[in-house]
């Protein structure tokens, strides 16, 4: 296992044209090896600051005389919680490999992906939600996902949970200092009968803050890299807008008897606070061979085959009015085998593996909204974890705050009691912020109650 203390080296700007090139340097014995690397202009690093010099012997004899800003933190206030150094160099990726390649040279290696973020999160300069954050802006695929990334950096449902997880800790600060030093406390801070109520007030509030916390996270954009994306696939005009449109609960899709009134994919996003998906409404799809397509036909062809080769979960939709047929929906990509348009045939079901739905009397459209959402649920976990360890965590909590104002309600209330389901919600929180709340718990005791003066 790698040492926090262990001298590692990265270039810390992405390939591509820039103003500057910068190479990360964090470890013990730092300030060595930038000796040996730059010729200072002022000696010594003696203290945080930005520090002026050029390449020192060796890499001056390859590239000349070249300037270097060198940002500087001796630590352990930095970033990382020991020293670190950014070299800010001229634009090129060839020069800075070449530093990075000398700092190898003198004893450094390179970093492990994610290794300086790592670091952070060891000191304390970042939690688990910003750790996550930093992964989700790095793997942005768009600027959607980007904005989102930023989001969690610079605040959002990070900070609200941090509001709620500061209000639980000092309820479950007030109740064990009641419990524990009951001698040395105010009477007014003992949890007597007339205080009750303002402890199941500000329980209330703490799942208040909590369930905001977790719809932040059920109404985030739809089209999420890691949603699974549920596909409507079936030939044209037998009824797939209609039946998403009712499976979502928007009119989102255009419904005509023609065919290609569909030329593009739609989607609606359809979940809970436990989970969801996209849903994709396609063009539909003749085999091929079967008919003449016009060119915006084809086109409109090629995008739907496109969405099924990204879809999690296939809608394998087929008219109740034709003979059935066999799926040629292949692979490994769960299916969900639907006839539409129910209401429009006297015929049973042609096996039972078959969903019957009509959009136009609701028949089917519940049992198939359910079948999705538990389809989706057994599947594999994919994408960033970040949302999903929030939402667990912030439901583990709800669900003791929930248990212990049961307990405050109840006869014979015992506040041992009321204090391990506060302590198991504040332990759910720490599970995804990483902060241990044990030290930070007797701090809070001592400074809200003075025990001992």
């Amino acid at each position: 296992m790698f040492s926090p203390a262990d001298l590692i080296v990265a270039p810390a700007t992405p390939p591509g044209p820039g103003m500057r090139s910068i190479v990360r340097i964090a470890g013990a014995g730092l300030e060595a090896l930038l000796v040996r690397l730059v010729d200072l202009e002022s000696p010594g690093l003696a203290a945080a600051g930005l520090f002026k010099g050029r390449l020192a012997f060796g890499l001056a004899c390859e590239w000349g005389a070249v300037e270097v800003d060198i940002l500087y933190w001796p630590g352990p206030n930095g970033p990382v919680g020991g020293p670190l150094a950014e070299l800010q160099l001229p634009a090129s990726e060839l020069l800075a490999a070449a530093v990075v390649t000398a700092a190898c040279g003198f004893g450094s290696r390179l970093a492990q992906g994610g290794e300086f973020t790592l670091r952070a999160f060891l000191a304390g300069r970042l939690d688990l939600v910003q750790a996550e954050a930093v992964l989700a802006v790095v793997d942005a695929r768009s600027p959607e996902e980007l904005a989102r990334g930023l989001d969690w950096l610079a605040g959002g449902a990070g900070v609200a949970l941090q509001t709620a997880r500061d209000a639980l800790l000092n309820l479950l600060a007030d109740v064990e200092a009641a419990i524990d030093f009951a001698d040395e406390t105010a009477p007014d801070a003992v949890p007597a009968d007339p205080a009750w109520p303002l402890v199941r007030k500000r329980m209330a509030e703490c799942d208040l803050a909590l369930a905001l916390v977790v719809a932040d996270l059920s109404t985030r954009d739809a089209a999420a890299a890691d949603l699974p994306r549920v596909v409507f696939r079936g030939p044209p005009n037998i009824g797939k807008s209609s039946l998403f449109n009712a499976v979502s609960g928007r009119e989102m899709a255009i419904v005509a008897d023609e065919r290609g009134t569909t030329r593009d994919w739609l989607e609606a996003r359809l979940g809970t606070e436990e989970g969801g998906c996209v849903l994709v409404d396609l063009p539909g799809l003749f085999e091929p061979g079967e008919v003449m397509l016009t060119a915006l036909e084809a086109i409109a062809a090629d995008r739907a085959r496109h969405e099924v080769h990204r879809a999690a979960v296939i809608i394998a939709c087929s008219d109740a009015a034709a003979p059935p047929g066999q799926s040629r929906t292949a692979g490994t990509v769960p299916r969900i085998r639907v006839r539409t348009r129910c209401d429009r045939s006297s015929a049973g079901s042609p096996t039972g593996l078959d969903l019957e739905t009509s959009a136009l009397t609701g028949a089917g459209v519940a049992e198939l909204r359910r079948l999705i959402l538990d389809t989706v649920a057994g599947l594999p976990s994919r994408g960033s974890s970040a949302t999903v360890r929030l939402a667990v965590g912030c439901r583990a909590a709800r669900a003791e705050l929930a248990a212990a104002a049961a307990a405050v309600a109840g006869w014979g209330r015992d506040e041992s009691i009321i204090a391990g389901h506060l302590r198991r919600a504040a332990e759910a929180l720490a599970d995804v912020t990483g902060h241990a709340i044990n030290t930070e718990l007797l701090d809070r005791i001592f400074s809200r109650h003075c025990i001992g003066k």
